[in-house]
């Protein structure tokens, strides 16, 4: 069985079937419907900084600059007023990603721990200041995609990206994708040289391994697909701006990561839903709304050390 856990197995034959069907009782409701597809793409976001943070060890609040970066590069390369080919534009702008990643991760990825922290943010904050301050990509007002790209592929085609639902499935599908690939790379031979990188680094290069190059790689992959999720977000809306960069995205991701159970993946998907559901009713309860979000993170965090994965986890080990 490909997900090893039966937790896992169980989430994603509980999950899934759920968010397949959840949109057909919210069809007439058009905003109930952008709002779980925004929490779908959110959810491949935070899943490419879980792995980064909780399989690698590398602590980032600057990934959002990735995020940022995927909606920018589409309206960067494509043309403005021409439906193009999704898979063409989501194959350059992945590829692009990862060439931009490259270079950030040379420089970041001489550091560690806190000082890691601090470069990545710093460059990730230059690369905010710089978009909102540019006239020429709409400073702290974005700019807007006006045609959304064609998804047909050999000439056929199943998903219309101006329909609601239709990309709603569309983005369920990618998650689901997402969490397929990076289970095949935490369970190859890489992923598991990863985990030898993040518990102990010189061990590993003694043993004749490349540690820097195993990082640098990880970095540019986890960063590609988070400049799709970018991407993804930026035609969902048609539009980006600066604030996808902000450091604020990174450490919101940073904590649904961490209430999920960090290096879970899956975990990724359930912090997300929750954090987006507790934002959601404590937003519609009070106008003090975020006193009672940071309350019940904090409380949530103390009570459930490994994530609400590790409790999942506890529970399927008990029936068995």
């Amino acid at each position: 069985m490909f997900f090893l856990k039966k937790a896992e197995n169980w989430f994603v034959w509980i999950f899934f079937p759920l968010a397949l069907l959840l949109p057909l009782f919210l069809e007439q409701n058009e905003f109930y419907v952008n709002k779980l597809t925004s929490v779908v793409i959110f959810a491949m976001f935070v899943m490419s900084l879980d792995y980064l943070v909780g399989r690698c060890g590398m602590i980032t609040l600057g990934h959002s600059m990735f995020y940022g970066l995927g909606g920018y590069l589409f309206i960067m390369i494509a043309p403005e007023y021409e439906a193009v080919n999704f898979w063409v534009y989501t194959f350059y702008i992945c590829v692009i990603a990862a060439l931009i990643a490259l270079v950030v991760g040379v420089i970041v990825l001489r550091t560690s721990g806190i000082y890691m922290i601090m470069i990545t943010l710093a460059i990730a904050q230059m690369c905010f200041y710089f978009f909102s301050d540019s006239v020429e990509f709409g400073g702290n007002d974005g700019l807007f995609i006006f045609t959304k790209p064609d998804t047909s592929l050999f000439g056929l085609s199943f998903f219309n990206l101006d329909d609601p639902m239709h990309f709603y499935y569309f983005c369920l599908l990618s998650l689901f994708n997402c969490l397929v690939f990076w289970k095949v790379v935490t369970g190859s031979r890489f992923g598991r040289i990863m985990e030898a990188v993040k518990d102990n680094p010189a061990r590993t290069t003694a043993l004749g391994y490349n540690v820097f190059l195993f990082r640098l790689i990880s970095y540019c992959m986890a960063s590609a697909l988070a400049a799709y999720a970018g991407y993804l977000f930026a035609l969902q809306y048609g539009y980006v701006n600066p604030s996808m960069m902000s450091w604020q995205t990174s450490g919101t991701a940073l904590v649904m990561s961490i209430l999920g159970g960090m290096g879970s993946l899956y975990g990724a998907i359930l912090g997300t839903v929750v954090y987006e559901g507790l934002h959601y009713t404590f937003e519609h309860l009070t106008q003090h709304w975020l006193l009672l979000m940071g309350s019940m993170i904090i409380a949530m965090v103390m009570l459930f050390k490994s994530g609400l994965a590790g409790v999942i986890d506890n529970l399927v080990e008990r029936r068995k």
